[in-house]
């Protein structure tokens, strides 16, 4: 099979569009909220075509990705890095293809699932392991959220993916081992700081809606990698003590892109109360745009 046809193929099922844009051997993807990415199959070690793919997406606003097809990939990557080009190496690329084989091969019993929950307007999704997802308990109710916005909202579960990560960042000539855990909006792809605090049962008693995931896992891990990269590097202000002043310098943290290590730990169902205009997080309390969450 062509890999580009099944990966358009892979675009329609995660809900997204693939259309035939500008320079023609990319593949275009649209979001539907005037958002998108662009990807570009490398099958060779030809760098020309890699600078050729920069020069032309480089005033596109979205995602751009190269998903290398080939094992030689060091000078690839460090040219990715140094132009914000998203390289995804061969081994993800086989595991988020290899993947999406067995979830078509499985999609015909899924919506067989779905088919006989419809009646309590619920969407189920579900796990490697076979495992409906656990829900994280709101601690907002309906009423708080109708004084809040003077609006009846609905409730609806967003999936989220829950990652651990560490690192070594290289802190004023030292290193240091940084550890936190992210999640990833399954829906938009939207990566941020873990809560905390939060409580998770394994149903919710009553009527709510639930969104199906457009990020795979896969895909999410290199969401996660580049957050780390742009949100570890950074200057900080020292304060040092002599004997007779105090004195202040700027010392640059860098993450060491080598040392990364992302584990994939769960999926929890996030609570969030929509209207047709605002939601408000169902967990924290704030109020926030729909596209924050969709």
């Amino acid at each position: 099979m062509d890999l580009r046809v099944f990966m358009e193929e892979i675009i329609k099922r995660m809900g997204y569009r693939a259309y035939p844009g500008y320079p023609q051997e990319y593949i275009w993807i649209d979001h539907g909220d005037n958002t998108g990415e662009v990807i570009f199959l490398m099958e060779d070690n030809d760098l020309e075509k890699l600078r050729e793919f920069y020069s032309s997406t480089v005033k596109y606003p979205g995602e751009k990705y190269v998903f290398i097809l080939i094992d030689d990939d060091r000078e690839i990557l460090s040219y990715c890095k140094s132009k914000g080009l998203i390289g995804i190496r061969k081994d993800t690329v086989a595991s988020l293809v290899g993947r999406s084989i067995i979830d078509m091969h499985l999609s015909r019993g899924k919506r067989e699932t779905v088919e006989k929950n419809e009646e309590d307007d619920s969407i189920y999704v579900y796990l490697e392991e076979g495992n409906n997802p656990k829900f994280i308990k709101p601690t907002i109710t309906g009423e708080d959220v109708s004084k809040a916005i003077g609006l009846k909202a609905d409730l609806i579960f967003v999936p989220y993916y829950f990652f651990s990560y560490s690192l070594d960042v290289l802190e004023g000539g030292l290193y240091e081992k940084k550890e936190g855990i992210l999640m990833v909006n399954s829906v938009n792809g939207n990566v941020s700081e873990s809560i905390n605090g939060y409580e998770v049962i394994d149903k919710w008693p009553m009527k709510y809606k639930e969104f199906e995931p457009k990020w795979e896992v896969n895909s999410s891990i290199e969401k996660i990698r580049r957050w780390i990269q742009e949100n570890m590097e950074r200057e900080i202000m020292v304060e040092e003590e002599s004997k007779f002043f105090i004195i202040f310098s700027r010392k640059k943290v860098k993450p060491l892109d080598d040392t990364i290590k992302i584990k994939y730990n769960s999926t929890y169902l996030y609570p969030v109360y929509t209207s047709s205009t605002l939601v408000m997080d169902g967990f924290t309390g704030e109020i926030k745009s729909v596209t924050d969450f969709i």
